[in-house]
């Protein structure tokens, strides 16, 4: 009777222990992937918006996945686009697709919101600002 009960205790704290450590896992996980804390996948957010970008247009040279795309700025100075590339928030989580050119409307701009950063396919390290469709 005895090694009943040992063999009972023994499966239940096997049981309680399992669902400790996999609610610690989920903690953590969450903690990642909440944009509250600050990071998200490679990307820290301001608190508040940031300055201007200086750029009436951009056009998405790769869309990510959730609703982001990294861009290319329009530039002032020459025809087409620049090297200046950023990377399009969105929060409606509408896809943006390769090649889509992007442009504010009247009263609208493009604001920094935080920073990228990301490993290219070469094994490089880039970091490029995160910036948003918002009003004036």
């Amino acid at each position: 009777m005895k090694k009943i009960w040992i063999y009972l205790l023994g499966v239940l704290t096997g049981i309680v222990v399992t669902f400790v450590v996999l609610g610690i896992i989920a903690v953590v996980v969450d903690a990642k992937n909440d944009p509250g804390t600050g990071a998200t996948n490679g990307m820290s957010f301001f608190e508040t918006p940031g300055d201007v970008v200086e750029s009436s247009s951009v056009k998405v040279f790769q869309a990510l996945g959730d609703g982001y795309g990294l861009a290319f700025c329009k530039g002032d100075r020459h025809y087409g686009y620049g090297t200046t590339a950023v990377l399009l928030y969105n929060e409606e989580e509408t896809p943006y697709y390769d090649e889509q050119v992007v442009n504010a409307k009247q009263g609208m701009c493009f604001r920094q919101i935080g920073i990228y950063r990301y490993p290219t396919k070469n094994g490089i390290d880039k970091t490029v600002p995160i910036v948003m469709l918002m009003d004036k």
